[in-house]
């Protein structure tokens, strides 16, 4: 199945939760084109009708899209926008708003020209969907465009969906929605299946509710039908119980490759265990149960407070040099203070860092919620042990 680039776009755009604000919308396409990959691509989507986004978040992008809409109609001179679109978009008011069905042209001009008041309320979760081209395509995925094309085949791309919290903190922990870094390391990763993923024990530290889970997850099972042989494994660790159990039900969903994978292992870990009179527990779990060959973790460096307990786990956890073990942590430089102590802590620590080159392509949208950072932001550094 193809579809028309910027029309893709737009599809990228909504199941991520780009902000409603700063739609890609293609007015250099006819209306009639426009419309019908509405409907058909995401109002009649199986995906997003079983994996919605947020009521507060379709509402607002429905809004900007019907007045994007009226304005190319005004440009085309072409016919009333299909009613379904409306429909919908009255579906989602608040009960006060017009019953559904109400096509008079008093209501519409309310809906797109000056907009029904929502009541204010706290974002609810959201199931949010990435879409993304794996560097080895698995079966049947190879692509029919060549560069340049105005076409899409939607067969070489991946859809990851989780669900996630779209608050800065909830239940005392910021675990419950994904962040930058970790869209930047999974784009590293992406790029580098074969070098860092690809039959390789992986632990990730500070999983969060799995968005990097499912990304390494699912390039462990592209490459071959043969996983059955394959050594490959994830292990996802945190230390809240109630973070671990929502990476859980992401890794699960139906829709996630990652559901299928037959070696995903979750596990608490609390990082000032590496500090304590007796990590034989904790050494025994490192190496021998996990034994990883790469150690990933996303913005976990975020408070200067944590940075000795999570400098001694590394440690541990990449263990003496003759293991060739590897460290990949992506952070967001919010702070250059604790960005430095975590650099001369580890180094103090007998670990060697280097900076890796994450390019500049953008496979991720980053949301306009609050608290959102630029990715320019984000670095990605490389640990071994000296």
């Amino acid at each position: 199945m193809t579809m028309h680039k910027d029309l893709f776009l737009l599809l990228r755009e909504y199941g991520s939760l780009t902000s409603p604000k700063a739609i890609t919308f293609p007015s250099h396409l006819p209306l009639a084109f426009i419309t019908n990959f509405l409907i058909r691509s995401i109002l009649s989507n199986p995906h997003f009708q079983r994996y919605p986004p947020a009521t507060q978040f379709q509402q607002q992008w429905w809004k900007r899209i019907i007045s994007l809409l009226e304005e190319q109609a005004s440009k085309d001179q072409a016919n009333e926008i299909d009613s379904r679109i409306f429909d919908y978009y009255v579906s989602l008011l608040p009960s006060s708003g017009p019953p559904p069905g109400s096509m008079q042209l008093e209501i519409r001009n309310q809906i797109c020209g000056r907009g029904i008041p929502v009541v204010g309320e706290l974002p609810s979760k959201s199931f949010i969907t990435h879409f993304w081209k794996s560097a080895t395509p698995g079966p049947d995925k190879s692509s029919v465009n060549g560069e340049g094309s105005e076409e899409i085949n939607l067969h070489d791309y991946q859809v990851t969906t989780l669900q996630e919290s779209r608050t800065l903190i909830e239940s005392g922990t910021t675990g419950l929605r994904t962040w930058p870094a970790s869209h930047v390391l999974a784009q590293y990763l992406i790029d580098h299946p074969e070098d860092l993923v690809e039959n390789n024990r992986i632990l990730e530290l500070g999983c969060g509710i799995g968005f990097l889970g499912i990304i390494v997850a699912t390039l462990q099972q592209l490459p071959s039908g043969d996983e059955n042989e394959s050594t490959s494994c994830v292990w996802l660790t945190d230390v809240n119980e109630e973070v671990l159990i929502q990476c859980r039900r992401n890794l699960q969903l139906a829709c996630n490759l990652s559901s299928s994978h037959p070696r995903v292992h979750y596990h608490a870990l609390d990082w000032s265990d590496a500090l304590g009179s007796d990590t034989t527990a904790l050494r025994t779990l490192l190496h021998d149960e996990i034994n990883p060959s790469l150690i990933l973790g996303a913005d976990i460096v975020f408070d200067p407070s944590l940075v000795p307990l999570l400098v001694a786990l590394l440690s541990l956890a990449l263990g003496p040099t003759n293991l060739k073990r590897l460290a990949l942590i992506a952070l967001t430089v919010r702070n250059q203070e604790t960005f430095d102590l975590f650099l001369s802590t580890a180094k103090e620590q007998g670990l060697h860092a280097e900076d890796v080159d994450v390019g500049n392509q953008h496979l991720f949208s980053v949301d306009a919620m609050p608290g959102s950072e630029p990715k320019d932001d984000v670095r990605i550094l490389r640990f071994r042990t000296t």
